[in-house]
């Protein structure tokens, strides 16, 4: 029997090209979050989730790179 309607955990979404961007709304997530709960004033949580965003993706990325090479180092 064939359902017409999309069932989650059974079959999966065709995001195998382009996973690794999901980690833009993560982070975003995350940040805003966090960043709603630890400020003061929600007038300063756009600027400082951004702010957030922008470590949490560096820092990713940093570890990515990081990784990466101590892989390469080890195959050789």
């Amino acid at each position: 029997m064939s359902l017409l309607a999309y069932t989650p955990l059974i079959d999966p979404l065709p995001i195998w090209s382009y996973w690794m961007w999901l980690i833009v709304p993560l982070s975003a997530g995350v940040a805003v979050v966090y960043k709603s709960i630890k400020t003061e004033s929600m007038r300063e949580v756009p600027r400082k989730a951004l702010v957030t965003t922008l470590w949490i993706i560096g820092g990713m990325a940093f570890a990515a790179v990081a990784l990466t090479a101590i892989v390469r180092l080890l195959e050789a």
